[in-house]
């Protein structure tokens, strides 16, 4: 029994750690360990595309973009949403997620449009998409750059366009909701919608 507590209180401590370290230096991932988190079994049942996306309505032919695609779990699911008549684009720091993001949708059939970037200055002109997401991602980029990261948001988005933002538990970088909706606020986004599951929410957010 000793044992067990002991390596209970072990796990404790470096989860509290990687938190602690999360929050203060908020950074993408690391590919490797953010490849096993979001493909596990585990982490599909508690935080697969359906709960992430759950805001996100029919998206059949629209153009979406997802802000931080990692290794391209959630993009993937969009681009079986949109179908070929629509249009699917992604955004990452990385150059390698980049990669592996372009290969696993090139598997499937899709040819998304994939650029190198930031969060808070994205590379595409006003009033591109229909949907934008943001899938776990916001608390990794500096916090004094959230709320120019949501109102790049805004700004890619169509008239009437949504975006969604999706945070998950226990994600070294995760934002509280009332923080969340206070960067909203700030970036004159409007929640007209939010979805709470174990460990999760999102907000559904349209420009005013």
């Amino acid at each position: 029994m000793v044992p067990v507590i002991a390596a209970f209180g072990i796990l404790a401590a470096i989860f509290v750690l990687v938190r602690i370290d999360g929050q203060f230096r908020p950074r993408p991932m690391k590919m490797g360990l953010e490849q096993f988190f979001l493909t596990n079994p585990i982490r599909m049942r508690f935080f697969g595309p359906a709960h992430a996306l759950s805001l996100l309505g029919p998206v059949a032919g629209l153009s979406v973009l997802e802000v931080g695609v990692g290794v391209g779990v959630i993009l993937q699911d969009l681009a079986q949403r949109i179908g070929s008549k629509g249009q699917i684009a992604g955004l990452d720091i990385q150059p390698q997620a980049l990669e592996k993001t372009r290969r696993r949708l090139a598997n499937m059939g899709y040819s998304p449009d994939l650029r190198l970037g930031t969060a808070s200055e994205l590379p595409w002109t006003d009033g591109c998409f229909e949907r934008v997401v943001m899938i776990t991602m916001l608390g990794e980029v500096p916090a004094d750059e959230r709320v120019t990261a949501l109102k790049e948001m805004a700004r890619v988005l169509k008239p009437g366009g949504v975006g969604i933002v999706t945070e998950f538990w226990p994600d070294p970088h995760f934002i509280r909701e009332a923080d969340l909706r206070e960067y909203c606020r700030l970036a004159q986004l409007e929640v007209v919608d939010a979805y709470h599951a174990p460990m999760l929410y999102s907000l559904r957010l349209m420009a005013h």
